[in-house]
């Protein structure tokens, strides 16, 4: 009989041994492990990839979390070209990634997103799948918050002239709960976030807020920058006469006109010339000053001290009559303005000697050039030194002294600031 060729054999040998119900035998070479079948690779398709879900979707609220898109397939060509945010169509920066499975695409916004404005999100043609076909080009319309929260706490709202630095108004209030407003911006100004509020009680200011719509109290928030010395009023923080070490008082920020502190002393008390007035909190430390003056040769007295608001009516009204008044307002302070009110400024002299503003430079004098050397050891400090009356706000004064004891005159002698300047840092102007 004629032999079957080898291959038939075989594939008999496998029919019969199968026919019978019995299992081959395998031989030393093959493995008793089974053969993984290989993983089917997607099949491509004729349709185009399409978006399934999207999250904000149209008129949906953006925020620094972003956009999630899921599609119909596995789809590539996912990156920042094809996947866009954008605002005024200028392209905003984000970080785009695609999810391993190829089916979810995200964008999240590296760049602080604007106030109170529309964006466009964009897919583009480039996003295709595995076979090549073109993602439809897509766009809507997201919207970034209008509404501010504040927390319980004080609040200041700023409104500014014609740069952030000139203050025009200021309005401030406490809240003892939650509450919330609507605003149409947010900026930065001198480096602050600030947020144009157009509902509530600080509607038409701005007040210190973050992008995304919450306030930031007097207490959190940072100092705003030193206002100009420009000639409004203002109303200053920290008028309780417990605070007479840390009122701002300049040509922006005014005292109440009824201020008048209830404890004031003569001050022939300290050792000085009488029927002026100073209050009784600065009467020991000018006593040590005046000593350790007269021990060292420097013989003071006082040229004014207290001045009430009506008192300083008089005081600038005469100054107008001498100079005129844009003359005035450079070397007096205008009724309120005035540190003299605080009961804590004293214009000092050389006894028997003439008004010290009538020296070529008072500080040259024997009494002048000690003040302007220990003064602040004792805890007076010079309120406008020569040279800085673009931050003091007003004209070289090296006879007006204000008190504000010693822990802050050492301080304020060793920063080598003004003591606008040393009180504002501080935040004693807004909180």
């Amino acid at each position: 009989m004629a032999k079957l060729p080898l291959a038939l054999a075989s594939l008999v040998l496998v029919l019969g041994s199968a026919s019978c119900g019995s299992s081959p035998i395998p031989s030393a070479s093959q493995s008793l492990e089974p053969t993984p079948s290989p993983t089917a690779a997607p099949t491509p398709d004729a349709l185009a990839p399409a978006i399934v879900t999207q999250e904000p979707g149209e008129g949906g609220l953006l925020d620094a979390s972003g956009v999630t898109v899921t599609f119909s397939e596995p789809v590539r060509g996912v990156d920042g070209a094809s996947f866009q945010l954008t605002l005024d169509d200028g392209v905003i920066g984000a970080l785009v990634s695609l999810d391993p499975s190829g089916r979810a695409a995200t964008l999240v916004p590296s760049a602080i997103l604007s106030f109170a404005s529309s964006y466009t999100v964009t897919l583009t043609g480039l996003v295709h799948d595995l076979a090549g076909n073109r993602l439809a080009r897509t766009s809507w319309n997201l919207a970034t918050t209008n509404r501010v929260s504040f927390a319980p706490g004080a609040y200041t709202g700023y409104q500014f002239g014609d740069s952030p630095s000139h203050l025009a108004a200021l309005k401030r209030s406490t809240l003892g709960s939650l509450s919330t407003a609507t605003a149409s911006a947010w900026q930065t100004i001198d480096g602050a976030g600030y947020l144009l509020v157009d509902t509530g009680i600080w509607a038409g200011y701005w007040v210190h807020g973050e992008p995304d719509g919450t306030a930031q109290d007097d207490v959190t928030a940072p100092v705003p920058a030193l206002p100009a010395c420009d000639y409004v009023d203002l109303p200053a923080m920290r008028v309780g006469y417990g605070q007479w070490g840390t009122t701002v008082l300049d040509t922006v920020f005014q005292l109440p006109g009824g201020y008048a502190p209830g404890d004031l002393l003569d001050t022939s008390q300290a050792g000085l010339n009488g029927s002026f007035f100073i209050r009784a909190i600065a009467v020991q430390d000018l006593g040590a000053m005046i000593d350790a003056a007269t021990a060292a040769g420097a013989h003071l007295a006082v040229q004014s001290a207290y001045r009430s608001y009506t008192g300083q009516v008089l005081t600038f009204n005469g100054w107008v009559s001498e100079v005129g008044y844009a003359e005035a307002l450079k070397t007096s302070a205008r009724p309120g303005h005035s540190e003299h009110q605080l009961g804590t400024a004293i214009d000092f002299k050389t006894v028997g000697g003439i008004a010290p503003w009538r020296y070529a430079d008072w500080a040259t004098s024997t009494e002048g050039a000690w003040l302007a050397a220990n003064a602040w050891k004792f805890g007076w400090v010079m309120s406008y030194p020569k040279g800085t009356s673009a931050v003091s706000c007003y004209r070289y004064e090296p006879w007006h002294y204000r008190y504000v004891g010693r822990t802050t005159a050492a301080a304020v002698h060793e920063s080598g600031a003004t003591l606008r300047e040393w009180l504002w840092a501080q935040g004693y102007g807004v909180r």
